[in-house]
């Protein structure tokens, strides 16, 4: 029996579901892209983050920190778990589908992928599991959500 393809969340209930979680973002729908800036605290300790969501249909989410600029653990050379541009690595390939509510993976992963940010910049070991993978001439991590 044939499986029934599932339809991709509109744009503009995919920012209703994420303004319902998170009342202080600022986002907009224009010409088929979602794009979202909000504010994460991970936890009570953790400094907050300003954090941009841009999706559109067919491509991944992508997500960056704007605020407060990533800062490398002492003895690093570059970032764990991003692809180039400092866009956040959240999720194995295939792990998120369009049919999916943002407010309900990729910024709980966002929030998660934060905390173990902050662990890393203390510890310098990432806890967050994942994979190393490469991206053109880019070593980085696809986590795992086993972690």
């Amino acid at each position: 029996m044939a499986s029934t393809p599932t339809r991709a969340v509109n744009l503009t209930r995919q920012l209703v579901a994420i303004t319902a979680v998170l009342p202080n973002v600022e986002g907009t729908v224009r010409r088929g892209e979602l794009d979202c800036t909000t504010r994460l605290q991970p936890t009570p300790a953790s400094q907050t983050y300003t954090v941009r969501l841009i999706y559109r249909h067919g491509r991944r989410p992508r997500v960056t920190v704007i605020d407060p600029p990533l800062e490398l653990h002492p003895g690093a050379d570059a970032l764990p778990h991003v692809y180039p541009g400092d866009e956040l690595c959240l999720y194995f390939p295939g792990e998120w589908n369009h049919h999916m509510l943002l407010a309900a993976t990729i910024l709980p992963w966002t929030a998660e992928w934060l905390i173990h940010y902050e662990l890393w910049l203390t510890t310098g070991h990432w806890a967050g599991g994942g994979h190393t993978h490469t991206v053109g001439d880019t070593v980085t991590y696809l986590p795992t959500r086993d972690a």
